[in-house]
């Protein structure tokens, strides 16, 4: 009889020792139980060690490490040095305020197993803080050019939660700990271009994803609009060059469109560095842009202006 695959399930998490508990409580209902699962801490100062140690000495298959000292800050880190560590035959990274549908790991299994694919992808549910409020059901997989083009256009939804690896897959992608922000994307976008023909869908509703406040940002701090733009020059950079003209184009747009964010908040020395980092402006255009950034630094209007202009912006669209 053969034996069933270890699956590694990797969490990263920092300082949600009241939330991750439901979510270890939805790992250990999976009715797939042949999986490890790795929680890495990336510096929390709350009660998570002694929480952690509670599951740890309830389950053997949790394991609790801390992000070592020598590695970057923050989520990718985490989730790389996870990776690093684990065994398993197939991957689940997920988030430790979320929580997996009792079947997850065991569709997903059979999903890529059934279609001979080294990834599948599910869909999820949105709720408030205490899931007491069905916030933005899941609408289900439709394609309108391919999944990595729709996926860098945000047409068509995927993350690591409702996103399943086949280890061997992944033998040639880390996540960019130097991201702060849409990191992500990044990541998926590189896995989706190399594997288009390697995924399949799921219509399943497998993943409950909770929005509370510390996972909504609001705010547009110069590194975080950094990591934004960042991520997509790298859409653009990283484009086919056989690819779709129109998905190019809207990428362009929404570049001009996330610069805004600068532009809104008056950070000068982000807004002219991108500005200038975005190679595909006509002179006039970025003269115009440049002069209209001035006006409203100074006056406080214009910001309808930008929003009017980058959509004129014919060559772009």
């Amino acid at each position: 009889m053969t034996k069933a695959p270890l699956v590694s399930i990797i969490i990263p998490t920092y300082n949600r020792a009241h939330l991750i508990g439901e979510t270890l409580d939805s790992v250990l209902a999976q009715t797939y139980q042949n999986w490890e699962c790795i929680v890495v801490d990336d510096g929390s100062t709350d009660d998570t060690d002694q929480l952690m140690a509670s599951y740890c000495a309830k389950d053997s298959r949790f394991q609790y490490h801390h992000r070592p000292v020598d590695r970057l800050p923050g989520g990718n880190a985490a989730r790389n040095y996870g990776f690093e560590l684990c065994k398993g035959e197939y991957v689940q990274w997920f988030d430790s305020d979320d929580l997996m549908k009792k079947t997850l790991l065991d569709h997903q299994l059979h999903n890529i197993g059934d279609n001979h694919k080294g990834i599948s992808i599910c869909l999820l549910d949105r709720y408030n803080e205490d899931f007491s409020k069905l916030l933005r059901p899941a609408k289900k997989h439709e394609i309108k050019y391919s999944i990595y083009s729709d996926f860098i256009l945000r047409i068509f939804k995927a993350n690591l939660q409702t996103t399943f690896f086949k280890k061997t897959t992944l033998d040639d992608y880390q996540f960019d700990e130097k991201l702060r922000k849409s990191q992500e994307v990044e990541f998926l976008q590189r896995v989706f271009r190399k594997n288009e023909e390697n995924i399949k869908l799921s219509n399943e509703v497998l993943v409950d994803l909770r929005r509370h406040k510390e996972s909504i940002t609001s705010d547009y701090a110069s590194d975080t609009m950094i990591s934004i733009l960042n991520v997509k020059l790298i859409l653009i950079e990283e484009f086919p060059d056989d690819g779709n003209s129109e998905v190019l184009n809207t990428l362009k747009y929404n570049y001009l469109n996330s610069l805004r964010h600068a532009f809104k908040t008056k950070t000068t020395s982000v807004y002219l560095k991108y500005l200038f980092k975005f190679k595909f402006l006509r002179f006039k255009d970025s003269c115009f842009l440049i002069i209209l950034y001035m006006n409203y630094y100074l006056t406080n209007k214009g910001l309808i202006f930008y929003k009017k202009r980058i959509k004129k912006i014919s060559y772009l669209k």
